[in-house]
């Protein structure tokens, strides 16, 4: 182990260590919404962990890892990233970047030179900032049924032509991290997996982070599930090894705050973090809000954050940096759902950084309401029920059946959350007899306030 190494390995030791004794802080509002989440949205387990200042403030387990065994869920159980794995695949690129050994704007074939000719001329900014015009993945089945055991192999399972001409436009593709995996390779001059481990895990002390083999796993490892006629069913586990670094590591939310720290302790240049976290441009000037992988976006209340979420065969999942306050946040279920989950996040780090937990309404309303709604398209209109009284409430649109029975809190400010089946989402409301409700749902990316788009909901 070189000395840089070793002075990392030794601080983060230190700091864990710090962060252990050191006794979180509690937030009986963050577990009631959570709780009611869990019950409303009806999801086996989640797990959050939040850090702020590279200490962990926050992280615990609501629900069941496994349904069957009775096995409570804990932020410290395996989950499948799904694609938050491209995210720890770009924290190996910011190390060897901050370390000068990569380059973002080099032809992909100056490290993998064994990569099919007609990627041969792409760079590792198109490839991470998905405008290098590659496929989202291949097509058919039948590579999911094998154990991959080199990136090399995998990198040649995607013949199809480019999509674009690269730069012209934004399409996602996760196939295009194999390619990623296989410059890391190509810099390090170790394999993927041993550069991860040893260079990246190792260090910043993420012990329960690793790449998944379902033949391998333990009761360390989470149950997966997934809806099918409004009940939960086992999750029937596939093949991750295919695209090992777009989707394929199993973590834990307190390992994924840990890689965050990452970006703030030294262990990534503030050059290259810089660098990772900038949008990408087209040719045509018009920016992605996708940098190096990371997602720039803004939150319901105007706060810039950087972010990335995953959703496949069995786990939704999420890490949500605030780079002003230093403050991270990782949520992971064991359940593949439709779940908006970056809001969701916005919402609960929300109650964490006002420390939104002795907060009171003085709205006290019980009133049947008007609703508009504008889903696909489409504006139709609803009746319903409003109710509330002493800090939480109940909205109910019966022919809506995301808020058929939607539990709602007030988190300060007079800022409101719906508990709903799609997610934890933001409600704005005046406090007054004649109430009047926005309820608003958003993904990321987002150069804006989503209190500047047209709300989801609205009911008088």
């Amino acid at each position: 182990m070189n000395l840089i190494k070793h002075f990392y390995l030794l601080l983060i030791l230190l700091v864990g260590s710090t962060s252990n004794i050191q006794a979180q802080q509690e937030y009986p509002l963050l577990d009631t919404i959570v709780t009611s989440f869990l019950e409303t949205a009806n999801l086996p387990g989640i797990s959050i962990a939040v850090s702020q200042d590279e200490q962990l403030i926050y992280a615990e387990g609501y629900g069941y890892a496994d349904l069957e065994n009775n096995i409570p869920m804990t932020p410290d159980m395996q989950l499948r990233t799904a694609s938050v794995a491209k995210v720890i695949t770009t924290t190996a690129l910011g190390k060897l970047l901050s370390e000068g050994k990569i380059d973002l704007d080099a032809p992909i074939k100056t490290y993998v030179p064994y990569i099919d000719k007609q990627y041969a001329q792409l760079t590792l900014r198109q490839l991470t900032g998905h405008t290098s015009g590659m496929a989202h993945r291949p097509k058919g089945n039948a590579y999911k049924k094998k154990q991959y055991t080199s990136i090399q192999e995998s990198t040649q399972l995607l013949k199809a032509p480019l999509l674009f001409e690269p730069d012209t436009q934004y399409q996602y593709s996760t196939h295009a991290f194999n390619l990623v995996a296989a410059a890391i390779e190509g810099a390090s001059g170790t394999s993927f997996e041993t550069y991860l481990k040893e260079d990246v895990f190792n260090v910043l002390g993420m012990q329960h982070t690793f790449p998944e083999n379902i033949k391998q796993l333990s009761e360390k490892d989470a149950q997966l599930y997934y809806h099918k006629k409004g009940k939960l069913h086992k999750e029937k586990l596939t093949n991750a090894s295919y695209k090992l670094a777009g989707a394929g590591f199993r973590s834990t939310p307190t390992d994924l705050v840990k890689m965050m720290h990452g970006y703030t302790n030294g262990f990534i240049s503030s050059e290259a973090k810089k660098t990772l976290f900038k949008s990408h441009q087209l040719i045509d000037g018009s920016t992605t809000q996708v940098g190096i992988t990371w997602r720039s976006s803004i939150d319901i209340f105007g706060h810039n954050v950087i972010e990335h979420a995953g959703s496949w065969r069995g786990t939704r999942t999420v890490i949500v940096h605030y780079p002003k306050d230093n403050l991270n946040i990782a949520i992971m279920i064991n359940a593949d759902s439709q779940i908006i989950i970056e809001e969701t996040a916005h919402l609960l780090a929300y109650i964490i950084r006002n420390n939104a937990s002795a907060v009171t309404s003085s709205l006290d309303i019980d009133k049947n309401i008007s609703v508009t709604a504008r889903l696909n398209n489409e504006i139709t209109k609803h009746s319903g029920t409003f109710r509330f009284q002493e800090n939480q409430g109940l909205l109910t649109v019966a022919d809506l059946n995301f808020i058929s029975s939607a539990p709602i809190l007030y988190i300060g400010k007079q800022h409101y959350v719906a508990i709903t089946k799609a997610g934890i989402l933001y409600l704005q409301m005046t406090e007054t007899e004649n109430i009047q409700g926005n309820l608003f749902i958003y993904h990321t990316r987002h150069k804006t306030t989503p209190l500047e788009h047209t709300p989801l909901i609205s009911f008088q």
